[in-house]
C-alpha cells in the first residue's frame, strides 16, 4: 500500500522546524484541491485533531466557488475537523495580475482567520512542482536573487507565520496517493487555463524539462535555496546602507549617491518595501537615475508610486504616502 508522501514530508519538516511541530493551534489552508487535501490528511495523522483547523478562502472568482466551499465544509466534517471560511473580493486594476491580486487577498484573509482562531502558524500546501514553476516564472520575467528565491519554507506575513512542508513533494505522487485511497478532491479549472502563464508552464514546459532533467524539482529547488541565501546577504547589506543614509525625515541624498548604482538600487527597494511599496525594475532604475543626477544640480526628483510619491526635499529623499480618500491624478 502506498504511504502518504505528504505525511512523510510533514514529518521531515517537523523535525527541521520544532517550533512549528509544537505549535498549540495550527491552521491548514484548505482549498479542497489535491495538494491541500493530502496535507490536511497528513496533519490529521501527525497531530491531535484538537490542535487543527482548516481555513478556506472563497475568492468568488469562479461560478463554482460556493460548491468548492461546500465540499471543504463536508470533507472537514467527515474528518472531524473544524473549518473556518472567509469570503473576499478581488479588485483587479488596470495592468494588475488577477493571480497576484487573488494571492495577496488570500494571504490577508488567511492571516485574519488565523488570528480569529488563535492559530500561531498556517500550513500551505505548495509542493515541489509549484516551486519549480515559480523559479521558471521568475527567470522568464528577468528576476534577480529575490525573485528566484521563489517560495520560502517559512515566512512571516501580516504578522502570521506561514509554512510550506511539502516543497520536497511532487504533484503526481500526491495525486497518486489520493487516488489509491479513493479520496475525492477538487480540480480547479484555473490550474489548466492556458490564459495563465503558470498553467502553460505546468502543462507544456515542465514535461519537457522532466525528460531532460528528471530531478528538476531538486535542481530548481536548490537554485531557489541558493538565491534565497544570496538575497539574505543583499538584504543585510541594504539594511546596513539604509541605517547609514537615514535621517529623521527621510534619506540623505549625498549618502545615497555614495553607495553606487547597485547598492543604491537595493537600498531604495528595501526602503520602499518597508513602506508597503513594490518597485519593479523599470521604476527602480528610474529612481536610481534621478538620485544620481541630483549630484549634478538636478533639483526636480519625483517618482509616482501606487501608494505614494517619492520626492526630493532639499538635501533629502522623502516618501509621502498617498491619502486613500484622494484620487490619483
Amino acid at each position: 500500500m502506498l504511504s502518504n508522501p505528504a505525511l512523510a514530508a510533514l514529518q521531515r519538516f517537523a523535525a527541521q522546524h520544532p517550533d512549528i511541530a509544537s505549535a498549540g493551534r495550527i491552521g491548514l489552508a484548505f482549498s479542497g484541491g489535491a495538494d491541500s487535501t493530502a496535507l490536511l490528511l497528513a496533519a490529521r495523522s501527525f497531530w491531535d485533531r484538537q490542535r487543527l483547523i482548516a481555513l478556506h478562502v472563497n475568492h468568488g472568482l469562479q461560478p463554482s466557488a460556493p460548491a468548492f466551499a461546500a465540499h471543504c465544509a463536508r470533507f472537514c466534517a467527515a474528518q472531524q475537523l473544524p473549518c473556518a471560511e472567509a469570503q473576499v473580493s478581488v479588485d483587479v486594476g488596470r495592468g494588475q495580475s488577477v493571480e497576484e491580486q487573488a494571492r495577496d487577498a488570500r494571504y490577508l484573509a488567511l492571516a485574519e482567520l488565523a488570528r480569529q482562531q488563535g492559530c500561531t502558524v498556517v500550513l500551505l500546501a505548495q509542493h515541489g512542482d509549484d516551486q519549480a514553476e515559480s523559479v521558471l516564472l521568475a527567470l522568464l520575467r528577468g528576476a534577480g536573487p529575490r525573485g528566484l528565491a521563489a517560495m520560502p519554507a517559512r515566512m512571516l506575513r501580516h504578522g502570521v507565520l506561514f509554512a510550506r512542508p511539502l516543497l520536497d513533494c511532487g504533484s503526481a505522487e500526491l495525486r497518486a496517493w489520493l487516488t489509491a485511497q479513493g479520496v475525492a478532491f477538487l480540480r480547479d479549472p484555473m490550474n489548466v487555463d492556458p490564459a495563465f502563464r503558470r498553467s502553460r508552464i505546468r502543462a507544456e514546459l515542465l514535461p519537457v524539462i522532466a525528460q531532460l532533467e528528471p530531478a528538476y524539482r531538486q535542481t530548481l529547488g536548490r537554485t531557489a535555496a541558493l538565491c534565497a541565501a544570496a538575497d539574505a546577504q543583499m538584504q543585510w547589506r541594504a539594511s546596513d546602507d539604509l541605517r547609514r543614509c537615514a535621517v529623521p525625515d527621510g534619506l540623505d541624498l549625498a549618502a545615497l549617491r555614495s553607495l553606487g548604482a547597485e547598492r543604491l538600487s537595493e537600498a531604495l527597494r528595501l526602503w520602499l518595501r518597508l513602506r508597503g511599496q513594490r518597485l519593479d525594475r523599470a521604476r527602480t532604475d528610474e529612481l536610481v537615475r534621478q538620485v544620481l543626477r541630483s549630484a549634478q544640480g538636478a533639483h526636480h526628483l519625483e517618482l509616482q508610486l501606487p501608494l505614494g510619491v517619492v520626492r526630493r526635499q532639499g538635501r533629502l529623499l522623502v516618501f509621502h504616502p498617498r491619502d486613500p480618500a484622494r484620487p490619483r491624478t
